[in-house]
């Protein structure tokens, strides 16, 4: 069952912006937007939350991956004062992305006509770092570069990430200062 949740309307004033965790706190912001504002106001109950299908338009972002997977994001600054390096915090986050991405799919390596692809970088000395420049596949082997946490099931989604966490790609595979 989803978690409900509550949400304040004042008239005239656009589209409630605030979740609220329950019937009580909704009313006590209704409350004091009504006497602040001198409007009608409304709480809204939640009755169903849908999210987009396509898993791309769900995950933009690190924290959006975290989101889909109901999971907590990292605190990078403490990692940083624990001794992580900036390639093991990216990682960990690309791990995070591919799980997420994946929605439960889990490379099965014993299955030779099981494809799982990955981003494919080309080095770009102009804009310092890799680009995602295609995907590319394994049916029974892994290339060293490439672990078995950060492959895709399919083409469309290991090219997606390749060019949406380009970034933290470049972080996890470059050695920078």
């Amino acid at each position: 069952m989803e978690k409900q949740f509550f949400m304040v309307y004042a008239e005239g004033q656009g589209a409630p912006t605030y979740k609220h965790e329950n019937e009580q706190a909704a009313s006590k912001e209704a409350e004091r937007l009504a006497e602040k504002l001198g409007v009608n106001t409304t709480v809204l109950q939640a009755v169903k939350t849908v999210a987009p299908k396509d898993i791309t338009k769900r995950v933009k972002t690190y924290a959006d991956a975290c989101a889909v997977l109901g999971i907590e994001p990292m605190n990078e600054t403490v990692l940083a004062k624990l001794g992580f390096t900036k390639d093991e915090i990216a990682y960990r986050k690309l791990k995070t992305i591919a799980e997420a991405l994946n929605e439960g799919w889990r490379p099965d390596w014993a299955n030779s006509n099981e494809y799982k692809y990955w981003p494919w970088f080309v080095y770009n000395g102009a804009a310092a770092g890799f680009s995602c420049a295609d995907t590319t596949n394994a049916a029974s082997h892994a290339h060293a570069s490439v672990g078995s946490r950060l492959c895709y099931k399919t083409r469309e989604l290991a090219t997606y990430a390749g060019r949406q966490f380009e970034g933290i790609y470049n972080d996890f595979l470059l050695i920078k200062k």
